[in-house]
């Protein structure tokens, strides 16, 4: 694949946009539409301090901090087995976690698979800034607001940038397209064995270390976040899904959701709108884990996103919504119930850069 735009259309569209999108350039020479996001403080997006204070840990790698965090404006495709950033296109889908990192980390040095740290960054800020993007939640459509269309790819999909601005996180022209339904986005970065959760980090603190390996059950450069998903109610052997009602966050895992042996089959789950996520009687949630966007401060009683998990086995998070799944998506819907090998036809991507 050669190179097809020239340094004179970055100009182009940092101008036009006031440099909040630009194009960034992988090994090949080849471009990405990429949406700016400057460093902001967790304070800035929750005053309550339920997140904590000092520097979004999305902004910081390896213990240093960074200026900004370039975000593919759109789902990616994969050409040449690297991501694109690029408008109106069908978003790539039928693919698992290990080739979408793999399309992200083959663009060269910077470049990553959206972490999870990165996609809750984003939804924060969104809640913070008082508008939560709308996206493709009713095959083509925003359910909420039906007059919202998208132009329509393969199966329910919209092809990528196509809705109107209020599918975009800031609801301008230049935000970050189809976060909210379309397809649901592996995240990295991020990942539960048998329920506990484990986050890229050093030394106890989590980090957006985009870099790290995520090799299955290997958890080389993830830290303990010290918290698990537990299910209220007690589960069972059964091997046939069922949904076991709400599940909270715990220090240990009680009511494993499957009761058999150890497996990465979709058997019993739990599912909870994200603002009805709470800690087990007494246990406190850490603030990493608000931080990652897998608990809400108790005041955002406007989320109407819901999480999905499964406590056994790996599980790998996808984000955001698909193009059916109506009230339940959003920038603030979260799956933690796949294992690694999963692929279906609402089901993509985003590759994000840093410059290190």
């Amino acid at each position: 694949m050669e190179s097809f735009i020239i340094d004179k259309d970055r100009k182009a569209i940092e101008h036009a946009s006031g440099g909040k999108n630009t194009l960034v350039y992988d090994n090949a020479g080849n471009p990405s539409v990429m949406v700016v996001i400057p460093k902001f403080n967790l304070e800035d997006v929750d005053p309550s301090g339920t997140l904590g204070t000092g520097t979004h840990p999305a902004f910081i790698v390896h213990g240093k901090e960074v200026p900004e965090i370039m975000i593919s404006k759109y789902p990616n495709i994969v050409v040449g087995g690297r991501a694109y950033s690029l408008a109106h296109e069908d978003p790539a889908n039928w693919i698992d976690f290990d080739a979408s990192k793999a399309a992200c980390e083959a663009k060269g040095r910077g470049w990553h698979l959206m972490s999870r740290l990165e996609f809750a960054a984003i939804a924060q800020w969104c809640h913070k800034n008082g508008f939560m993007p709308r996206g493709n939640t009713n095959w083509g459509k925003a359910y909420d607001a039906p007059h919202e269309h998208g132009v329509m790819g393969g199966d329910g999909r919209t092809l990528t940038g196509s809705g109107p601005v209020s599918w975009n996180h800031d609801n301008t022209p230049y935000g970050i397209s189809d976060l909210c339904g379309g397809v649901w986005e592996w995240n990295d970065g991020f990942k539960t064995i048998d329920g506990k959760i484990y986050a890229v980090g050093e030394d106890g603190t989590i980090m957006n270390n985009f870099d790290n390996q995520n090799a299955y059950k290997n958890l080389t450069g993830f830290i303990d976040t010290g918290a698990c998903y537990d299910s209220v109610a007690a589960g069972n052997g059964n091997k046939a899904d069922a949904n076991l009602g709400k599940y909270q966050i715990a220090g240990s895992v009680t009511n494993k959701e499957y009761t058999g042996e150890s497996t990465e089959e979709y058997y019993a789950h739990n599912e909870n709108k994200m603002i009805e996520v709470a800690a087990k009687s007494g246990f406190t949630i850490p603030k990493s884990i608000y931080q990652l966007g897998v608990a809400l401060p108790s005041s955002w009683s406007d989320v109407d996103d819901y999480s999905w998990i499964r406590n056994y086995g790996e599980r790998l998070p996808i984000a955001g919504g698909s193009w059916d799944n109506g009230a339940s998506a959003g920038v603030f819907g979260l799956h933690v119930n796949n294992r690694r090998s999963y692929a279906f036809g609402n089901l993509g991507f985003r590759s994000a850069y840093i410059a290190i």
